[in-house]
């Protein structure tokens, strides 16, 4: 879903080719690189020891984009507003498990910092109720820390970071926990790679957290960028109703939820677009990621054949354009990315609207 709050920010205001460890996607036998003048790779971050432990399994370094079902904008925002997003993933070999539903079935660890975000930080971790100022030890450093669905994550601003470390356990919401017997053990077991990791970027230089970054071109003021990629009539039009309202462009409010992907998406210039009829049950979602074309490459370049998303064929693309969606006949939702020159672009509709909004968009482009 589109997040509204971030539209006006973003007016106002991964990674696209392959990339260095910046990327999350390390080799499968990493060591330290760090200089105090280089950015940190992944495993700068953390010792593999320490990442063993938070799976409680043998684990390599993996592209965190290939074990995402359904990857969301948010979840590459970190690296393409400047920061680094790592994963690693355990093999398998220990514990049993019977209750994991989805990919990829086993553990895994996700690094994310996204420099320049602490005064952003706030305790939440999981669930609908928006977090606080709070603050409470973990690892060594003041932050946050809790279980949920996916798993357990510990949080905290470091220096003028926001630093979120996680071990997604599928099953720990079914209690089939592949990690621990309980949440404690979870996060006893998550102790060593988050202090590693906070400690790490409490040390870091300026020049070790200077991570590229691939924000998307900056709109003018004057433009109203949604309708500058479909006007409302073509939207209308795409929806099958008479009309529609205005794009939604709304500051965001203290009281939502405010997240590490959220403030990231903000930073990188992700602009969220929505618009529905008054009359008619009728509304669209879509986000751009201008300038973050490679995106949409990433995902299609991960696709099995039994990815829930599979690439997809638009009118109107030409070249290299790509699409990734979900959209099915016998499915209500549909996820669709596709490519637009340089721009990603990403919609989540009915399966229907989906494409109609994307080749509506296309169309006018052409």
């Amino acid at each position: 879903m589109a997040l509204t709050a971030l539209t006006l920010t973003a007016l106002i205001g991964c990674v696209p080719t392959p990339s260095p460890a910046p990327s999350g996607s390390g080799s499968s036998t990493p060591t330290p690189t760090a200089t105090a003048s280089t950015p940190l790779a992944c495993a700068d971050l953390v010792p593999a020891a320490a990442v063993d432990t938070a799976l409680a399994s043998p684990s390599a370094p993996a592209d965190f984009s290939t074990l995402l079902e359904y990857p969301t904008p948010g979840d590459f925002a970190s690296t393409s507003a400047g920061g680094i997003r790592c994963a690693w993933l355990a093999d398998g070999s220990m514990g049993t498990y019977s209750s994991i539903v989805g990919g990829p079935g086993v553990p895994w660890l996700d690094v994310q910092v996204l420099p320049g975000a602490a005064s952003d930080w706030n305790s939440y971790t999981f669930g609908d109720s928006p977090g606080t100022a709070d603050q409470t030890p973990f690892a060594g450093f003041p932050g946050a820390h809790s279980c949920g669905d996916p798993g357990c994550l510990a949080t905290a601003p470091i220096g003028d970071a926001w630093v979120s470390v996680m071990v997604h356990d599928p099953g720990l919401g079914v209690g089939d926990s592949l990690v621990g017997a309980s949440s404690d053990d979870v996060l006893a077991a998550l102790t060593p790679a988050a202090a590693a990791v906070f400690a790490t970027i409490n040390d870091a230089t300026p020049e070790q957290l200077a991570w590229p970054a691939t924000s998307g071109r900056e709109a003018s003021a004057s433009v109203d960028v949604c309708a500058s990629f479909l006007k409302t009539p073509a939207l209308a039009n795409a929806l099958g109703v008479a009309s529609v309202g205005d794009y939604e462009v709304t500051a965001p409010d203290p009281r939502d939820i405010v997240t590490l992907e959220s403030t990231a998406q903000v930073a990188a210039g992700f602009v969220s677009c929505v618009a529905e009829s008054s009359e008619e049950f009728a509304r669209a979602d879509f986000v751009l990621l201008l300038d973050n074309a490679a995106i949409v490459d990433r995902i299609a370049a991960r696709l099995t054949a039994d990815s829930p998303e599979q690439l997809d064929t638009l009118d109107g693309q030409t070249g290299a354009e790509k699409a990734v969606s979900t959209c099915s006949a016998d499915r209500a939702a549909c996820e669709l990315w596709f490519s637009l020159g340089v721009d990603a672009i990403y919609v989540s509709s009915f399966s229907s609207d989906s494409r109609a909004i994307a080749e509506a968009i296309i169309a006018q482009a052409r």
